[in-house]
């Protein structure tokens, strides 16, 4: 996981209690006292504490630069060759119109916002 790789070190967490929802992973922490995880920037709210790691905070300039490293993509997949609808549908998330104004509206940071490039691997390319 993007946690374990970046904050770990590789090590896997033990006695770790695991959600898939962002949502319910805030509110866990916020409910928990000593509990601390990590979830999409969209999921901040006044419930928890923002903490900076090495004295880098978790800002979209920091991850858009590599400084801040605990971040991900968010990928789409489609099995085999994509339909030509779905292939619109792909370029229209790609879409200026989407990178340059929903996405950050959702919370999120624009693909086209990135300084940086990982490779599958998490190596950062340029």
């Amino acid at each position: 996981s993007t946690f374990e790789k970046w904050i770990m070190d590789g090590e896997t967490a033990i006695a770790s209690q695991e959600q898939d929802s962002s949502g319910m992973v805030r509110s866990i922490v916020s409910d928990t006292p000593g509990a601390i995880s990590y979830v999409a920037f969209s999921y901040v709210t006044d419930e928890v504490n923002v903490l900076s790691i090495d004295g880098v905070a978790p800002t979209d300039e920091n991850v858009t630069t590599n400084e801040w490293k605990v971040w991900a993509y968010e990928h789409m997949y489609t099995k085999g060759e994509p339909t030509e609808l779905t292939a619109e549908f792909l370029a229209f998330m790609l879409s200026d119109e989407v990178q340059e104004n929903i996405v950050g509206d959702l919370g999120y940071i624009s693909i086209s916002a990135m300084q940086v490039e990982r490779d599958w691997e998490g190596n950062i390319v340029n």
